[in-house]
Formats: structure tokens, sequence, C-alpha cells
């Protein structure tokens, strides 16, 4: 379940909400009782549409094709070891993008955290680790972001980086199959 967040700044003794009629809105659709109310310091500004369109567009499917071209096939089994675990895993584009958290996540002594839970900040530092683990590993320049090489600065770069991500989805239906 989607758990809502409301942004706010805390002066004195008060929370100020920077939305209230969005979070009064909200709280009118629940039903009266008890809630929990969790507050925490923000990490900064959350990564934007630009970073992750670079990691789909670029990032991730050069890395793919690197692992590819070393010598593993599409969804062929390969035993992943980061740490003390080996993982028998096959070679797919959520394969690489787990491998590249973990690896992340390894090397700076933490849990594997989602990218949606990133900041600005700590994508930058997760995509930089992954550019240079894919030079010293897999000997794979990927293009940067600013010499125009990727779309991310155009508009339909978003789209490209979720097009890469869900090429073989099924359209979604809701419940009434229309």
């Amino acid at each position: 379940m989607l758990t809502p967040q409301f942004l706010g700044s805390i002066k004195g003794d008060k929370f100020l909400v920077n939305s209230p009629r969005f979070f009064s809105a909200y709280c009118l659709g629940l039903k009266d009782g008890d809630y929990a109310l969790e507050i925490h310091k923000v990490k900064g500004p959350p990564k934007t549409l630009a970073q992750l369109a670079y990691y789909y567009v670029a990032i991730l499917p050069y890395i793919f094709e690197a692992i590819k071209k070393a010598g593993t096939e599409e969804n062929e089994i390969m035993l992943i070891r980061i740490g003390d675990k080996v993982k028998k895993l096959p070679l797919t584009m959520d394969t690489v993008d787990y491998l590249l958290k973990e690896t992340h996540a390894k090397f700076d002594g933490k849990n594997v955290t989602t990218k949606g839970d990133m900041s600005k900040e700590e994508a930058r530092i997760f995509m930089d680790k992954c550019i240079r683990w894919a030079a010293r590993y897999l000997s794979c320049v990927i293009p940067d972001a600013e010499d125009g090489t990727t779309t991310i600065n155009k508009d339909d770069g978003l789209k490209r980086a979720l097009d890469a991500k869900y090429k073989n989805s099924q359209p979604v239906t809701n419940r009434h199959g229309s």
C-alpha cells in the first residue's frame, strides 16, 4: 500500500504542512479512528525525473549490453557474488538493476535502498558508482548526461526511459476489462 507523504516544516512547536488543503482533503477521505503520523527529517531534494531517465536510458542499458558482450546471453543464468552470498539469476535488465543496487549498498555498508527513497544527491552518487563500476569491471564507457548523447534534457527523455523499462509489459486494464 502506498503511504501518503505530506511535506512541511517545523517552526517552534508546530508542524506546518506545505499543502494544508491536500492534507485536509486526504483526512476527509478517512474513517474516524486512531491513526499514527510519522515525522522524519527530509534527506534533501528528491531525485529528479532527468536523473531517473538517464539511469534507465543510458546507464542500465549500457551495462546490460556490456555484460552480454562479455559472454552472457540474455536470460542465461548467471552466478552473482555479492559479499559472501552467491545468487543464480537470469540476465535481464531487472537483474542488472538489482546487481547495481546490491553493489552500491554493499560498498557503503548499508541495506539495499530503492531509487524511490533516494535524494537527488544520493541518486547522483549511486549513478556515479554505477558508471565507475562499469568502467572498471566491464571496460564500458557510458556517455555523459551533459554531452548531448542522451535525451534526458528533451521532453521525451522520461518516456524513452519508461518505454525501455517496460517494453515487454502488457497494457493495464481496470477490473471491468475496459
